[in-house]
């Protein structure tokens, strides 16, 4: 009964990290709210900034990285929108390496769903096996809560694969210990 509920326990772990980590690709995004002081790194936990989601002032911006952990090279990556046809995402540019291109696709009547289709057909532009793409996107948000992970589909010649993006929370740096060592000249 013991080992029954080991390998249980190994296979749900094994379903489980295959949810966040694809086979063929890993999206990861940085969060960046456009405010009219300049752009501020805002995370899936924080709470919202207040007058983030009230035009004008309501632009935000995902930086993508998509690794290619496939053997053939990377040529499209399409985040999705708006995924729960819920209107709270506006597209308005983004940008990509030169010879990709970026379409805007989507809606269809009565649904607010689009993705952003970054795309190249040029060979020497596709993304190597290791390889990196680097992205952005700017949109308009009149959610109540931080933007978070969006659905994507990855496309490589070989085939493709849809995935969910993952924050890249990076690392937070250290608090400066030199306060402390000139507050204790003065003691």
């Amino acid at each position: 009964m013991k080992l029954r509920h080991l390998i249980a326990g190994a296979v749900f772990l094994v379903f489980a990290g295959n949810a966040f980590a694809g086979t063929l690709s890993d999206a990861k995004y940085t969060l960046y709210y456009l405010s009219p002081g300049g752009p501020v790194q805002v995370l899936s936990t924080d709470a919202l900034p207040a007058g983030s989601n009230v035009p004008p002032n309501n632009q935000w911006r995902y930086e993508y990285s998509v690794l290619n952990k496939s053997p053939n090279p990377l040529n499209a990556f399409y985040p999705f929108f708006n995924s729960d046809d819920v209107n709270r995402a506006g597209g308005v540019s983004g940008t990509a390496p030169a010879s990709w291109t970026i379409v805007k696709q989507g809606p269809t009547s009565g649904h607010y769903n689009f993705k952003i289709r970054y795309l190249t057909t040029v060979a020497g532009a596709k993304i190597p096996s290791n390889g990196t793409l680097a992205c952005t996107y700017t949109f308009t948000w009149i959610g109540v809560y931080v933007p978070g992970p969006q659905n994507y589909d990855a496309v490589n010649d070989g085939g493709s694969e849809s995935g969910v993006t993952v924050e890249d929370v990076g690392t937070v740096p250290a608090l400066p210990s030199t306060w402390g060592k000139i507050k204790s000249l003065y003691r």
